[in-house]
């Protein structure tokens, strides 16, 4: 059995000291560039194909972060959104195209999203974006990190810095 996380901080959240992050509809190369760069221990990547998968996945855990593919099967990043916006705490949303560009980055912002990812990734901007949602999620929600063994003094403003190898 774990150790219980901090109190108003639920386990799911920080368990074992890593950030929780969705990837919502990604595939083949996209899914597994973003797993290697947003990789342990600093972050657990955790993976919904579908819009119903996600809405699933996010409705009975609290999750700072989630970062969606523009198009999703069954859906696309606005329903996404819509679907987040009804939470409580709602994690920042964070939308990844091939076609980004400063109309999407404007309908992102303008409908609640946090910011817009370009693909193919740049290792370095996904983790200056996903530490900078995370950042202001924390803030938002008054959230903090427990302590582990590995991360005896964990501080959310250090997260995600390290380069993916």
């Amino acid at each position: 059995m774990s150790k219980p996380a901090a109190p108003g901080v639920p386990e799911e959240t920080l368990a074992g000291g890593a950030v929780p992050i969705v990837l919502i509809g990604f595939g083949g190369a996209s899914r597994r560039a973003l797993c290697g760069i947003l990789a342990p221990p600093q972050w657990e990547t955790r993976e919904a194909p579908t819009c119903a998968t996600a809405a699933a996945m996010l409705h009975d855990r609290r999750v700072g972060v989630a970062i969606c593919d523009s198009e999703v099967a069954e859906g696309n990043w606005r329903a996404v959104l819509a679907g987040l916006q009804g939470r409580g705490d709602p994690p920042n949303l964070i939308v990844s195209s091939r076609l980004a560009d400063e109309r999407l980055w404007a309908e992102v912002l303008h409908l609640g999203g946090y910011d817009v990812l370009m693909q193919p990734f740049d290792p370095s901007e996904v983790l200056r974006v996903a530490r900078m949602a995370w950042m202001a999620w924390y803030r938002r929600c008054g959230r903090f990190p427990a302590a582990t063994p590995a991360n005896p003094n964990p501080d959310p403003t250090n997260l995600g810095l390290r380069a993916a190898s």
